[in-house]
Parts: C-alpha cells; sequence; structure tokens
C-alpha cells in the first residue's frame, strides 16, 4: 500500500466515471491518456482523450445494488463481456474502481479493484491510521492490484508486477503493479473467502483503448503455479483521496 496518506476521505464527490466498450483500438504509450495529480478529476475540457483536474462529471446514481451506507458508495456495472478465468473456469467481472493515492516518489498510485461483486466501506488501520477504504463483498472473483506510474500521472499503458517496492532505484521510469491478488469462488460457496486469495508472482497488466473507451486486459501466476487470464471491457470508477 502506497506510504503517504491523506487520513479519511470524503469519497461521493470525487467519483470519475470511464465507459469501456469491446471495440476500442490500442494507442501508442506516447499517446495512451492519462490521469493528472489534482483535488478532483473530470474529462477534458477540449473533448480530448485525457483528464483534468476540475469538477467531477456530476453526482452518480446507483444502478446496482449496494452494501452499507448509500450516501457514500456507488456500483455501476458494466457494458460488455468481461470476466476471469483460472483452472479452465470462467468467473464473470462487472465492476471496477480505481483508489486514486496519488504521487508517492517517484510515482502516481492508483489502485485497482476488479469484481463481480459490490463494493463497501470499510475501516481499515495502516500504519498505525485508520482509514475508510473500498473494499469488494459478496464476491466469486476478484482481481487487486496496487499500480504504479512514473511520473506524475498515470497512464494506461502495460504494467509489469514487481516484487520490490515504489521506493526502489531500480523502478524509476517503470509502469509496474505490486502487492497484487486474485481470488476466485474455489468451493463455491458464493464467496471469495481469505483462503481463496492467492498473491501474483508474475505477469502484466494492461489497458488499452482511448478514454472513454478503456479496455483492461490481464494475465497473471498465482503463487500455485497457476495462470489468471481475462479482460474487462466495462465502466471504471475512480476515487480521489
Amino acid at each position: 500500500m502506497a506510504s503517504c496518506f491523506f487520513k479519511y476521505f470524503a469519497l461521493l464527490p470525487c467519483i470519475v466515471f470511464l465507459h469501456g466498450c469491446g471495440n476500442s483500438s490500442a494507442t501508442s504509450a506516447d499517446d495512451r491518456p492519462s490521469i493528472p495529480a489534482g483535488d478532483l478529476l473530470g474529462p477534458a475540457e477540449d473533448g480530448g482523450a485525457g483528464l483534468q483536474t476540475g469538477d467531477s462529471t456530476g453526482e452518480p446514481q446507483a444502478d446496482s445494488p449496494i452494501v452499507g451506507n448509500s450516501e457514500h458508495l456507488v456500483v455501476i456495472g458494466p457494458e460488455g463481456d468481461s470476466s476471469l478465468v483460472v483452472n479452465d473456469r470462467s468467473y464473470p467481472l462487472d465492476a471496477a474502481l480505481g483508489d486514486i493515492w496519488g504521487v508517492q516518489g517517484e510515482h502516481f498510485n492508483v489502485n485497482f479493484t476488479v469484481t463481480d461483486g459490490k463494493f463497501t466501506i470499510m475501516p481499515t488501520s495502516i500504519s498505525e491510521e485508520i482509514y475508510n477504504l473500498l473494499v469488494p463483498v459478496e464476491a466469486t472473483a476478484i482481481i487487486y492490484a496496487e499500480m504504479f506510474s512514473p511520473g506524475d500521472e498515470f497512464s494506461f499503458v502495460t504494467y509489469s508486477y514487481s516484487p520490490i517496492g515504489a521506493e526502489s532505484a531500480a523502478l524509476a521510469g517503470n509502469a509496474f503493479f505490486a502487492n497484487a491478488y486474485v481470488g476466485f469462488d474455489i468451493d463455491r460457496s458464493g464467496n471469495v473467502d481469505e483462503d481463496e486469495q492467492l498473491a501474483v508472482l508474475g505477469g502484466t497488466i494492461e489497458f488499452t483503448g482511448i478514454l472513454p473507451d478503456i479496455e483492461l486486459e490481464f494475465s497473471v501466476t498465482l503463487q500455485n503455479g497457476l495462470t489468471a487470464k481475462g479482460h474487462y471491457t466495462g465502466l471504471f470508477d475512480f476515487t480521489n483521496r
């Protein structure tokens, strides 16, 4: 988890919606859109592919059931066919959240969660401080990764797994992810239990397309030696701390 945080955050006013679809086309890294540092995020005024600081895009509406306080939580389902495949078994994915922590040293940190469940607010202790985190519940599939983009903005490019932290000089200028896991409902209980969350030890997570048509593809190696693959072509919700 990123080391520098702002304690307690107002979640609802800081959500940005990005819409994905199945016919997006990939672009070169130099042309990929990015999220700049700032308090609130909104679409570029010129209608371009990037995001810039400014007002949020408006008050969100909950189109799917939620858990917890509806004043602080929104879950919006995607359009498109999205799934996680592990050991020849497929799990649907229908929600994606990017938790923006911002500049951490030489990188810009966004923690991504993709799931078929809902999100709820959970007070969590980090470095002896309590933070309100959005965590997935009632899920049969979860992909979580802490992603670090070089510089002071987040670029939608290819991220490779790294076992070393963002403070390492060896990672300067590189897009990478760490502290990742894949959870899937092995015992078919209807929920991802703690012992069904497997650490990621290698692989890549790639964003393709141009805003608002961003897609996510991943192929990662799990701690048990299995490969988890999949893609997500739906809405991306972002919270800004």
